[in-house]
This record gives C-alpha cells, sequence and structure tokens, in this order.
C-alpha cells in the first residue's frame, strides 16, 4: 500500500453527490430492469408453468347478531373467526356437495375467503378459480351455506346476503398480482442501484479532481488540460526542464501511436491517452510539451522494459499522466512504489481525460 490510506481519506460529500447526479438517469434504467426482470418472471412462472388466471367472485351480506341476555350483542365474531370459519368442515364439505365434488378440500381451502372490514356487521366473502364461471358457482353455493349458517348458532339471528356474486363483476386478480411483482421489481431495482453505488463509491479509488492527486499521493498537479491555470502552472513547474518523462498509469501494449506531430519517436497507450489529442484542449498541451522538448511517453507496461528506469533519470522532469475515473488507484500505487525503490523523483502529474462537467460543477464555470 502506498503512503496514503483510503480509509482515513474525508468523504468529499460535494464530489460524491455531484458524480451520484450524473448518474441519475440509471435509477429509471435501474427500476425497468428490475421490473423487467422480476415481473418477467413472475408472468413466466405464473402464466407458463403455473395456475394463469384467477379470477374472483365476491358476495356482501348483512349480519344481525342476537342480544347476548344484557342488551348487549355478540361481538367475538371478528376477522380471524369467520377466516377460521370458512375453512370448517361446515364449508368445505358443503361445496364439495354442492358442487358436484369437483374440487378437493384442498381446493376449495385455497379458493374461498371470508372477512370483515370496519364494521362487524358486513361479512364479505370470496371465491377465486381460474374462469369467471366457476367463482360465480362457488360464491353461490359459498352464500347459501352462509345465509344457513345462523340455523343452530344463538349468536347469530340471521344473515342475509345485500350484494351477491355476478359474472359482470368478477376481477381479474392475477393482473393486480403481475402489477405488484412488476413494481416490486422496479423498487428492487432501484434499491439495488443505491446498494451497488455506495458500494462502487466505497472501493473505487479513481481519481475525479487534481485537488485528490495531491492530496492522496502528496504529488503536485499541473490540474487538468482543459482547466485556464493547467498552462501557468506548467509554465511555473517545469520552466527550464526540456527533457520531460511522461508516465501514465494506464497500459495497452496492443496498440501504440504518437501523440504530438513531429515527435516520431514517440509512443503512448491510445487507449488511455487518446483524449489529450483531442483539438477541444491539446492546443495548450502541444505548446507546453512538443516542440523542440525531447519527450518520452511510457506507460504502465513499461515498467518492466530495459532503460526505462534510465531513461526516467536521464529526464529533467518525471510526470505522472492519471486519467480521470479510471479505477486504477493500484496501479499508480504501484508506479508511485517502483519509482520510490528507484530513487526517482516525481515532478508533477497531470489529470488526463477529465470530466470537465464535473469539474465546472465543482469549482465554477470559469475555470
Amino acid at each position: 500500500m502506498w503512503e496514503t490510506s483510503y480509509s482515513r481519506e474525508p468523504v468529499n460529500y460535494k464530489l460524491f453527490f455531484l458524480k451520484v447526479l450524473k448518474k441519475l438517469w440509471l435509477i429509471p434504467v435501474s427500476a425497468i430492469i428490475g421490473a423487467v426482470l422480476i415481473g418477467g418472471i413472475y408472468c413466466i412462472v405464473k402464466f407458463g408453468v403455473g395456475d394463469g388466471y384467477k379470477y374472483t367472485a365476491r358476495t356482501i351480506y348483512h349480519v344481525t347478531f342476537a342480544s347476548d341476555g344484557a342488551d348487549k350483542e355478540y361481538e367475538y365474531y371478528n376477522y380471524y373467526t369467520w377466516q377460521e370459519l370458512i375453512h370448517t368442515d361446515y364449508f368445505v364439505e358443503g361445496l364439495k356437495e354442492a358442487l358436484g365434488d369437483k374440487y378437493s378440500s384442498e381446493e376449495i381451502i385455497a379458493a374461498t375467503y371470508a372477512t370483515i372490514e370496519s364494521d362487524y356487521r358486513y361479512l364479505y366473502t370470496k371465491s377465486t378459480t381460474g374462469s369467471p364461471e366457476a367463482s360465480v358457482e362457488m360464491e353461490k353455493a359459498v352464500s347459501e351455506l352462509v345465509t344457513k349458517f345462523p340455523e343452530d348458532k344463538k349468536e347469530i339471528e340471521a344473515i342475509e346476503v345485500i350484494d351477491a356474486a355476478d359474472l359482470n363483476d368478477t376481477e381479474d386478480v392475477s393482473l393486480i398480482f403481475v402489477k405488484r411483482a412488476f413494481i416490486f421489481g422496479a423498487v428492487i431495482g432501484v434499491l439495488f442501484f443505491c446498494l451497488f453505488s455506495v458500494f462502487y463509491a466505497c472501493i473505487d479509488s479513481s481519481v475525479y479532481l487534481p485537488a485528490t492527486i495531491e492530496t492522496r499521493y502528496k504529488i503536485k498537479c499541473l490540474g487538468a488540460p482543459s482547466m485556464k491555470d493547467f498552462k501557468v502552472n506548467a509554465d511555473h513547474i517545469l520552466t527550464g526542464k526540456n527533457k520531460l518523462a511522461f508516465v501514465s498509469a494506464d497500459g495497452d501494449s496492443s496498440r501504440k501511436d504518437q501523440l504530438f506531430s513531429g515527435n516520431e519517436d514517440v509512443s503512448f497507450s491510445v487507449r488511455s491517452m487518446k483524449k489529450l489529442a483531442k483539438d477541444s484542449y491539446a492546443d495548450a498541451y502541444r505548446e507546453e510539451f512538443s516542440g523542440n522538448y525531447e519527450n518520452k511517453f511510457f506507460d504502465y507496461n513499461d515498467l518492466n522494459l530495459d532503460g526505462f528506469y534510465d531513461e526516467l533519470r536521464s529526464a529533467h522532469a518525471v510526470i505522472l499522466v492519471i486519467r480521470s475515473g479510471s479505477h486504477n488507484g493500484a496501479r499508480i500505487e504501484r508506479i508511485l512504489e517502483q519509482l520510490k525503490r528507484q530513487d526517482i523523483d516525481v515532478t508533477a502529474s497531470i489529470l488526463a481525460c477529465e470530466d470537465t462537467w464535473l469539474l465546472r460543477m465543482y469549482y465554477g464555470k470559469n475555470i
């Protein structure tokens, strides 16, 4: 590990929230991916290999309770009571007989449901099957049993139907669960994105600001080539140093090309440094570091080349090129460790391929 400890670095909340702001578009994308993934799996399981569509028929009853002898009605028939009663032998066996043994006891228990809501005098029963007709048929059989239920119950005087099940009123409850599956998937997708963002921020060793290089690695930073003070810093720090050695923390040994016109022998990593050659801010870079300077450019893969360290020792200044957001903290540490072992000092550093939007939002537009 290099001389710094990432765990001891103070959290730069402004930088963190700016990076999150730039990735806000991933929140709806994560929601869509989660919804499609979980909702799609649910639909495949439900309609492909499962029991498919489900339809519910409902009946509403008014329950007239008897007096308990103290001028009070019996009130202990609550939600749980009706839930238990609807699955007793009286209803299960009665439904099997009424429906001609088309359903098993387990299927009837799974299909029937009874509850009360705010007013305990109103009872609701539901029957859910694979077709609207079958649900209405079962619910009508349930209502007949429910209305006969008070015959041997002293607590209830009568139960009458006030809203009977009808084929036109059946509800496709399978779509309700499909919607819930998609909503659940969207929530899981967003939650996963948030957790991943926090985890990624904890392990990310990337550099996004010139100040981070100076704070973390104790190396002067010329800034980013798009910044106005880049040339001023280069003039001050590199004055009289006509032979520069640039070392990039990235490496792509399979593709090499020249960085500046007029330096035919110069090689660099196209993958890591190609943005430096863009016309948007390369003029100042060319003016400062090309021309008559005897510059050498190396990347991470050149650390093991013969004569690499001799080239650096012969240079007037060694400049470390760090690509913004490159997630290569370990490579930067290894380069600095190797240079320290070889007694080679890094004169300055450059934040390359910078995120100009991030820099403007962090430092201000006039940078």
